[in-house]
């Protein structure tokens, strides 16, 4: 089966494993239990990493690295160039993330290096969540309000982490979690 996309490609239907959906949806927990963490504690100003911030570290990395195939996954589906350059940009940025964090998790604060890593890596998630975002949005990969919410992941887990916005990255990724195991039941 193929599908003709707003670019005037073709592309062929990908399928969809559900253990894709099933790492999608255990990043969303990941991400919302650490916006509950986020929600509830007061940041020290400390630079030295505390109880908290160890789980919360190991969370916000956990769900990084399970949403990798689910990004993969959502570039395939809409199947255009766009889509799959911006599903690898996001790729690299969470990778490097979830790197970063875990080498402050145990490092107990972070390294010099971090912040060389982490500029490019939001900047990668940042533009891969846009292009994808676009590329399911045209395609109707994905319930055009639930494409739009890719973008907001990055907002909410970076620039509303302290008010505790990865529990909104969680849910919408809840929601992607659900699209990716219905796109699975519909290939298989």
């Amino acid at each position: 089966m193929t599908i003709t996309t707003s670019e005037n490609t073709t592309a062929t239907t990908a399928t969809v494993r559900p253990v894709v959906g099933w790492l999608a949806a255990a990043g969303a927990i990941a991400s919302a239990v650490a916006g509950a963490i986020q929600a509830v504690r007061s940041d020290d100003g400390n630079p030295l990493v505390g109880t908290s911030e160890h789980v919360l570290l190991a969370m916000v990395a956990a769900a990084l690295v399970f949403w990798i195939p689910g990004y993969l996954a959502l570039g395939r589906l809409a199947g255009t160039r766009t889509a799959r350059i911006g599903a690898w940009l996001a790729v690299a940025g969470s990778a490097l993330l979830a790197l970063g964090m875990t080498s402050t998790n145990l490092h107990d604060q972070d390294y010099s290096w971090f912040p060389i890593v982490a500029a490019p890596a939001n900047l990668f998630w940042l533009l891969g969540s846009i292009l994808l975002a676009v590329a399911t949005w045209r395609t109707r990969t994905l319930p055009r309000p639930l494409a739009f919410a890719l973008v907001l992941v990055w907002l909410t887990s970076i620039i509303l982490s302290q008010a505790g916005g990865n529990l909104i990255a969680g849910v919408i990724w809840g929601f992607v979690a659900w699209s990716l195991l219905a796109a699975a039941r519909r290939t298989a």
